[in-house]
């Protein structure tokens, strides 16, 4: 088969999460490796910026766009540009539809929440949003030529609850950063007290995040030596969430033992990972769950609720508490913090060899075997 020419199209409203960017930086110097791969057309957001995250990248072009709506697979410029390039298939890392001249197009679904997340917690507006986005990508996964999913959750869920095709799904997971060589850097909003002493947790502050689980718990820790640290992002819709949480913490009055570190960059990311005495996961929802590795790939102690696909990715490098069982969840922490260090360390090595089973470099074989294939079957 002649090489391909691959156009990837991020069809997003303006905003990228953290996994999402680190999958686009890891793959996409990764994809143009392979013979199979001629050249890429990468077309993103104008606020992405994305040209900026990457040195040169040969047979890679990028053109930024403005923010994608409803009507951008009739926009004007990206038909000029599609004609232009002449793509052999189009790859969509997310649930949105799109079609061009009867090309292939493969998706990928790595949001879950409006598909298996009640909606609990979340405001009107939001609520109307996801059932919004359940129904767009509802309707991606039926009109794709194929389909990504990048947990056996995913896939299940797609064959169980979709009634898509099987074999019209591949399953690849994520894989994981090489963080041996990145610098640690205590964030400036903990204090250097804390050091060794708090319980970590990280994602974007929404409803679906479950944190409600650990702060339920951290009431029952009167001892001002165990704090909590949270980090993540909070968008504007969820500004009033995040108010409803901290006027709860100080009705309880432990605001004290409560630090909001904001949206932390890498290093200080790796700083909570290695200092924390226990990483915790309160998910309702996951498609993968990257902050999972990122815990994992550090040596962090790790307890997860076992929702899914959190029992999928962690496997025996964590222990594991019902969803909303604030009370088993106390249980786990006060376990773990009876662990010496023999029993530290043989449960970091367990979550470091975890995390090593993840590789990007597998993650982009399996990706030109699917897309190889696709166009192959499409051309016959």
């Amino acid at each position: 088969m002649s090489s391909i020419r691959l156009t990837i199209i991020n069809i997003t409203a303006g905003g990228i999460s953290g996994g999402y960017r680190k999958y686009l930086q890891n793959m996409i110097p990764l994809l143009v490796q392979y013979q199979e791969i001629d050249e890429i057309l990468c077309i993103s957001p104008s606020s992405w910026g994305i040209d900026q995250w990457f040195g040169k990248v040969e047979k890679v072009t990028f053109v930024e766009h403005k923010k994608f709506n409803l009507f951008s697979k009739y926009d004007k410029k990206i038909q000029q540009l599609l004609d232009d390039f002449s793509p052999d298939i189009i790859f969509i890392p997310v649930e949105r539809c799109f079609s061009y001249n009867n090309i292939p197009v493969v998706n990928m679904l790595q949001n879950m929440e409006p598909l298996a997340y009640s909606n609990e917690g979340n405001p009107l507006l939001e609520k109307l949003r996801n059932l919004f986005r359940a129904r767009t990508a509802k309707k991606a996964m039926e009109s794709a030529d194929k389909i990504i999913a990048v947990s056996r959750f995913v896939r299940s869920f797609l064959i169980q609850v979709l009634k898509i095709p099987e074999g019209k799904i591949e399953l690849i997971y994520y894989g994981m950063d090489d963080a041996s060589n990145c610098n640690v850097v205590k964030p400036c909003n903990i204090s250097i007290d804390w050091e060794g002493k708090f319980i970590f947790t990280a994602g974007s502050i929404r409803p679906a995040r479950g944190l409600e689980d650990l702060l339920q718990a951290m009431q029952y820790f009167g001892d001002e030596s165990l704090n909590l640290v949270i980090a993540g992002e909070v968008s504007p819709n969820m500004v009033a969430y995040q108010n409803k949480l901290k006027r709860w913490i100080e009705e309880k009055g432990f605001q004290g033992r409560v630090c909001w570190a904001g949206g932390l960059v890498e290093e200080e990311m790796k700083w909570c990972y290695d200092r924390c005495k226990i990483f915790v996961m309160t998910s309702r929802v996951e498609s993968f769950g990257q902050i999972a590795l990122e815990a994992l790939s550090q040596g962090a102690m790790c307890i997860s609720t076992d929702n899914p696909c959190l029992p999928e990715l962690f496997g025996d490098a964590a222990i594991f508490y019902p969803l909303k069982d604030e009370n088993i969840l106390v249980e786990m922490i006060q376990t773990v913090l009876t662990w010496d260090d023999n029993q530290r360390e043989i449960m970091s090595e367990k979550a470091k060899k975890r995390a090593a089973e993840f590789s990007w470099d597998v993650c982009a074989e399996k990706t030109v075997a699917v897309l190889a294939k696709t166009v192959g079957n499409f051309n016959r």
